[in-house]
């Protein structure tokens, strides 16, 4: 798979099947390199495994992988699981490795591969949403992953945020229609008569 991943676009049709079976098989934390190390990772360390160089590891990025999955929030769910939110990483070398052959020769040493876009820094609000939703929602999480909902809109489905609108306040007969709009007849109506209370409150106290 890390070969797909560094191969460019015409391979990338075979990378999510084989990601699809790391993931849930689970067997990115124990594997044998075509050089005989055996390399093992822990549960909670499927990033190491991503971002250090081949042939311990992908040499790739997250966000890289994240994009891969595509509309599949099962698999997302097993992503977010695996990958804490966190900063900007970097491919680095893994230490955990037993050889089971001979030493590699400079024929067979395996080049960086080329920078990629790091993953959004911990805290991102859209990424915290997806994943919530993958650990909570995963209905929710689907319709977001084909499009058909924002996760935004995902976050208010799922009652854990207020809806929210934007109102340019240049033109009162746009607030009042956008007001309408967004809240409906009753809604807009109840804010129509708690104006006039403000504004007569405000008038009297002046």
């Amino acid at each position: 798979m890390g070969s797909s991943l560094r191969s460019g676009a015409s391979s990338l049709g075979t990378v999510p099947k084989l990601l699809e079976q790391l993931l849930t098989t689970g067997g990115w934390k124990d594997f044998v390199t075509r050089l005989g190390d055996h390399i093992t990772y822990e549960q909670d360390e499927f990033a190491d495994f991503v971002e250090t160089l081949p042939l311990q590891g992908l040499g790739a990025d997250l966000a890289v992988v994240e994009r891969l999955i595509g509309p599949r929030p099962d698999l997302l769910a097993i992503f977010y699981d695996l990958t804490p939110p966190r900063g900007r990483g970097r491919p680095k070398i893994l230490n955990n490795v037993q050889n089971f052959g001979a030493s590699a020769t400079p024929d067979d040493e395996v080049p960086p591969p080329p920078a990629v876009l790091g993953r959004a820094p911990a805290g991102n609000s859209v990424e915290n949403i997806m994943r919530k939703l993958a650990r909570d929602r995963p209905d929710l999480l689907h319709e977001v992953t084909t499009g058909r909902m924002r996760p935004y809109a995902a976050a208010v489905e799922a009652g854990w945020r207020k809806p929210q609108t934007t109102i340019a306040l240049s033109d009162p007969t746009a607030v009042a229609r956008t007001l309408l709009d967004k809240l409906g007849a009753e809604q807009a109506q109840q804010v129509c008569s708690a104006l006039t209370r403000l504004v007569a409150e405000q008038q009297a106290g002046t």
